[in-house]
This record gives C-alpha cells, sequence and structure tokens, in this order.
C-alpha cells in the first residue's frame, strides 16, 4: 500500500508503480469508470431528448397548420380590415411560443416531481445497497436541477416554439385575403 502526499500526484505514482511491473490501482481508477458510464449515459439520454425534441417541434408545427386551416376565414378577415402581414405572423408566432413555453413549463414540473422522488427514495436505496461500493450519506441529493437550468430550459422551449411556428405563421401571411373569406 502506497499513501501519495497529494490527491494530484496519485496517477503519476501509479504510472511508475505499474511501469515497474506492479499492479496498481486506485480510487481514482473507479472516478475514471464512473466518469466514462456517466458520459455514456449522458448521451443516451441526450439522444433520447434529441428525438423528444424533434417529436415536440413536429407536434407544435401540426398544431399551428391546423390552427391555420381551421381560422382561415378569420385570416382572411383580419387582412380585409387592414391587419399587416407582420401583425398575422406576429399572432401565429405568438401562439407557437405560448405552445413551447407551456410545454416546458410540464417539463419543468415533472422533472422537479422526478427529482424529488429519486432524492426522497433514491438515497436510502443507494445507502442500503453501496452503489459501486461507496456508502451515501443519508439526505444527499442525487438529482440537483440548478435555478439557471430552469430558465434556460423554458427559454429553449420557446424559442422550439418560435422556430416550428415560423412555417406556419409563414404560410398564414401569404393566404390569399378573398379566397380564405370565400372558405367555409
Amino acid at each position: 500500500m502506497v499513501k501519495v502526499d497529494d490527491v494530484n500526484n496519485v496517477q503519476d505514482i501509479q504510472q511508475v508503480i505499474k511501469n515497474k511491473g506492479f499492479d496498481a490501482y486506485s480510487l481514482s481508477d473507479i472516478l475514471e469508470e464512473m466518469k466514462k458510464m456517466s458520459s455514456i449515459i449522458q448521451a443516451i439520454l441526450g439522444g433520447i431528448g434529441a428525438i423528444s425534441l424533434l417529436v415536440a417541434a413536429i407536434g407544435i408545427t401540426n398544431t399551428m397548420v391546423m390552427s391555420i386551416y381551421e381560422r382561415t376565414k378569420e385570416i382572411g378577415i383580419m387582412k380585409v380590415i387592414g391587419a399587416s402581414l407582420k401583425d398575422i405572423k406576429k399572432l401565429f408566432l405568438f401562439e407557437s411560443a405560448i405552445i413551447g413555453l407551456l410545454g416546458g413549463l410540464i417539463g419543468i414540473i415533472f422533472s422537479h416531481l422526478l427529482s424529488f422522488i429519486l432524492n426522497k427514495f433514491g438515497g436510502n436505496f443507494l445507502m442500503g445497497i453501496g452503489f459501486m461500493g461507496i456508502e451515501t450519506e443519508s439526505g444527499t441529493n442525487i438529482s440537483i436541477i440548478p435555478i439557471w437550468l430552469i430558465f434556460a430550459s423554458l427559454s429553449f422551449s420557446v424559442l422550439m416554439g418560435i422556430i416550428s411556428g415560423y412555417y406556419p405563421a409563414r404560410r398564414a401571411m401569404k393566404l390569399s385575403a378573398i379566397e380564405a373569406i370565400r372558405t367555409e
């Protein structure tokens, strides 16, 4: 057993011991394995999140396109009474931003609920079995959601709503006022 004077020297001393033909391991090896496993889990969850984001964007676009079809006559009337194309575009972009915001709020509420459950019951579970040989303290939070992440996710969900609503908003702008009024 070798003790090192500073934590930063562990890898160097371990490499010296290995170079002399001995087998050496330290807690930093376990830490490296945990970092690798964590990055793999993050990549998998990131992929799932990206697919979910794509599905949500398609859903918002579909909702807005259907809204345009249902409100064709209303759009025509707005054009006839003098609404500018920018106003119509802003109206539909605002609606899609609100849809994105509501989706983000629901996601944040669900995440906080899941985080609460994980912190409430997960710590006791990990303490009882010892996770990878490491005992957790009672009351340790497994899941922490920083406040900046909440605001960043809300902003991102609104941005995704606006991006998803851009095509339907352009489509609403291009509707002919006369044709839109005739539509029943």
